[in-house]
């Protein structure tokens, strides 16, 4: 899948640009808060029919509007399609050629994206739980089935939160827990052999950094034995009506990645936690080739930030062997010298306007 053309209309901070795309790796150069991020964005909303950035739809219209307008064309082997969408305050439609679809997971199938920024690093750095999210929107893009059980399992974690919070009835709350135990399972399960696969990948990739490079996956998790999972709900039933909130289930997975023997992303200098980082995203890009036919488009947030000079070999080189299109941002020019007798588009960014210069 290939981007030809963006075009925006009163998004964040761009009035308007129609801006055409022909190069395989395109570089967006500007200094911080010219809009740069703001087109990464734009082109992953259109692929997933939401923002990365914000549950709020209204922060995506810029200032003093009441709606933004988003498209783009786009190159499937051969065909051509183009995604809209339309913004209107809380509102938000959106169209593949012209027709009107509900179902985001149509637009999956014609524009699917990795992105790779400075949160995804520093989620993995936090405690278990901004981890464990982190780690399930990569596999969200991978299994639509995933993200389904995720939605169902969270949605009944709010039911018995509330009911905890409110001294619910025990029949109620026993029901809940029922669906809890079959959804925690089916979560668990998937979650352990995604990051399996994810892990194997990674550390193929590793190794060629530094062929001592030995990542291990540590799933702690009572929710993939179903028995252990029902006593599990049994056991923290009182502890659960006097907490007032739920401490069983699928959100309480604790996952972890050693080097060594030793949790990388509390104990790892920071090249290794890097080294960590990109590699997961790498078997993203990777596996997401695998399971659709086709490389998703690929989205670097601020380069220079997340990369020295070795990485940023690495992952220069790498994507340069793909036939996969690539959006990096960069806040300085000394990219253009790294990256100097190359064939890149490269745009300019400044204050909402882009220009392409080569």
């Amino acid at each position: 899948m290939k981007i030809k053309a963006i075009s925006l209309i009163n998004f964040r901070n761009y009035r308007k640009i129609d801006i055409s795309i022909d190069s395989k790796i395109n570089l967006l150069i500007g200094r911080n808060g010219q809009g740069k991020t703001n087109l990464l964005e734009a082109i992953w909303l259109c692929g997933y029919g939401k923002s990365y950035r914000t549950s709020n739809t209204k922060n995506l219209i810029n200032f003093s509007n009441k709606g933004s307008e988003l498209r783009i064309e786009l190159n499937n082997l051969g065909f051509k399609n183009e995604i809209k969408v339309l913004i209107h305050e809380n509102v938000k439609k959106i169209f593949l050629n012209d027709k009107r679809i509900k179902n985001r997971a149509e637009l999956r199938k014609i524009l699917s994206a990795v992105i790779l920024d400075k949160d995804f690093k520093n989620n993995l750095e936090k405690s278990f739980k901004p981890r464990r999210i982190i780690l399930d929107s990569v596999i969200s893009n991978f299994s639509n089935g995933f993200n389904k059980k995720l939605k169902l399992y969270n949605k009944e974690i709010k039911r018995k939160n509330e009911l905890l919070n409110s001294n619910g009835n025990n029949e109620l709350l026993n029901f809940i827990d029922n669906r809890l135990i079959e959804y925690s399972y089916k979560v668990s399960t998937e979650r352990k052999l995604w990051l399996s696969r994810i892990t194997i990948f990674s550390e193929k990739i590793l190794k060629k950094l530094n062929p001592e490079f030995k990542l291990e996956l540590v799933f702690n998790s009572y929710c993939t034995n179903t028995k252990l999972l029902s006593e599990k709900f049994k056991l923290n039933s009182e502890k659960e009506k006097k907490a007032k909130r739920s401490l069983t289930g699928s959100h309480k997975d604790e996952i972890s990645f050693l080097f060594n023997g030793s949790d990388i992303f509390e104990f790892g200098s920071e090249g290794e936690k890097k080294s960590v980082s990109m590699a997961l995203k790498i078997s993203e890009i990777l596996l997401l080739k695998k399971i659709n036919n086709a490389f998703p488009i690929i989205l670097v947030d601020e380069i220079g930030s997340e990369f020295d000079e070795e990485r940023f070999n690495f992952f220069f080189n790498f994507i340069k062997s793909l036939e996969a299109q690539s959006f990096i941002t960069a806040n300085n020019k000394n990219i253009l010298e790294k990256t100097k007798n190359q064939q890149f588009g490269i745009f300019s960014i400044i204050d909402g306007d882009c220009k392409k210069i080569s």
